[in-house]
């Protein structure tokens, strides 16, 4: 219920304002850097590459909420001796700043869930969910197709693992430089 307030102020800012809000498109991808804090973890780093395909809705010059499918290709043996792809989903809500006609920085916020393959005995996959911060830029080439540059920090959260003494929930933070295109209607 905490998460569905902001979200709906969110969501009708979009219709409130007189600018000049389109669909997009975009895809990308780029690299990430993952670390595990937890006990007997903190030295566990993981740097997959990753794809993005992103559905918004928004102006380029002020507010624009996506919706972004992520597919990451994990190569780490922390749940397993070899654990496959992630795949996710998140919701990013974004406010850009109209400096200028050639560059458009924004700040973006968002959550987001997803699940990643594994080669245990009794389960074949691990659910995560995370907490996402960011910033970056648009640089428009035309009135439909424009570039985007971007950093985000994710705070991510691990499904629990039954061992056969405890249950272990791993958190991770991960560092994600993402380069893509977005052609909006």
């Amino acid at each position: 219920m905490k998460k569905l307030l902001p979200f709906l102020l969110l969501l009708s800012s979009l219709y409130g304002f007189d600018y000049d809000a389109k669909f997009y498109v975009g895809a990308g991808g780029g690299a990430q850097n993952e670390s595990i804090t937890n006990k007997g973890y903190e030295d566990f780093s993981n740097s997959p590459s990753y794809a993005s395909l992103k559905f918004g809705y928004g102006d380029i010059r002020a507010y624009a909420i996506e919706f972004v499918l992520n597919y990451i290709d994990n190569k780490s043996n922390l749940f397993s001796k070899n654990d496959g792809a992630r795949y996710g989903a998140d919701i990013m809500f974004l406010k850009s700043f109209n400096f200028t006609k050639l560059l458009y920085p924004y700040l973006q916020a968002g959550f987001g869930a997803g699940e990643m393959k594994t080669e245990r005995e009794l389960e074949n996959k691990v659910a995560y969910s995370s907490y996402n911060l960011g910033g970056g830029v648009f640089f428009p080439l035309s009135e439909h197709i424009d570039l985007e540059a971007a950093y985000e920090y994710r705070y991510t959260s691990y499904e629990s693992i039954d061992l056969v003494s405890e249950k272990l929930r791993l958190q991770s933070h991960i560092n994600q430089f993402y380069f893509g295109a977005n052609y909006r209607f």
